[in-house]
């Protein structure tokens, strides 16, 4: 196991989706960019695909992450701090990569994403009513 307290363990995998945010809105800009399109999609299906990609993130991640943090206040251990972030994490790479399947064939990354974030929220939130109850 780590060194890490578990504050910093939540911390760790907030800094790492941090990047994969910054990650993915500069391939939005940058499809803007090659596309041409400033606002909108504008009927592209290239450039709708980036602002869906980096929408979806944007949507998914931030109650996950602070879940973290409020496990790491109500005393969780940094085990399941690291094992929740860290799948969380993994899956939302894989959700935003996933995308690159070549065209007819099925985007397993996309597909695994989807599931580990849904299984994720769910632990999460059985972890903190877990932490809350039981203090």
């Amino acid at each position: 196991m780590s060194d890490l307290d578990p504050v910093q363990a939540a911390a760790l995998f907030l800094a790492l989706n941090l990047l994969l945010l910054f990650l993915l809105g500069y391939r939005t800009i940058d499809t803007r960019r090659k596309t041409g399109i400033g606002l909108g999609h504008d009927g592209n299906e290239e450039m709708l695909r980036a602002m869906r990609i980096h929408a979806n993130f944007a949507e998914y991640a931030p109650l996950p992450l602070l879940g973290l943090f409020a496990l790491a206040a109500l005393g969780a251990p940094v085990w399941l701090i690291e094992v929740l972030g860290g799948t969380f994490t993994l899956a939302r790479y894989a959700h935003a990569f996933g995308f690159s399947a070549p065209a007819g064939k099925r985007p397993l990354g996309r597909f695994y994403g989807i599931l580990f974030t849904g299984l994720i929220l769910l632990a999460e939130a059985a972890a903190l009513l877990y932490y809350i109850f039981t203090g």
